[in-house]
């Protein structure tokens, strides 16, 4: 798959990205680290573990690491939970907040997948 495969299967655009981060390579790149990078787990982590606080900052991080790299419905989804734990506790609606971004982390993550193949 190409990068321009991997942003359109999303809905998303990489001449946004493109705008942003300079260069195809680089993004590939950086989509790469995305994989590794801790904040969703930290997120399941701190919802698991009751701790809205470290929940907040986990949802803000990965919200800005997705609009970063244009992954925009999960920069969306996040800030809509980060949105929600701004007070630094949890809400009736956070559970469902926390799926959505799930739901959203797992589309972003297998596209990454297939454009690594």
């Amino acid at each position: 798959m190409s990068l321009s495969e991997f942003y359109s299967s999303l809905g998303e655009s990489l001449e946004e990205v493109l705008g942003r981060l300079g260069m195809e390579s680089r993004i590939i790149k950086y989509l790469g680290l995305f994989m590794s990078d801790p904040s969703f787990n930290e997120l399941k982590e701190a919802f698991a573990n009751n701790d809205a606080k470290t929940a907040f900052r986990a949802a803000h991080t990965l919200k800005g690491v997705a609009a970063n790299l244009g992954l925009n419905t999960l920069s969306k989804s996040s800030s809509e939970l980060t949105e929600d734990l701004r007070p630094l506790a949890f809400t009736d609606n956070s559970k469902a907040l926390l799926e959505k971004v799930e739901l959203d982390y797992t589309v972003a993550v297998e596209g990454i997948k297939q454009l690594e193949q």
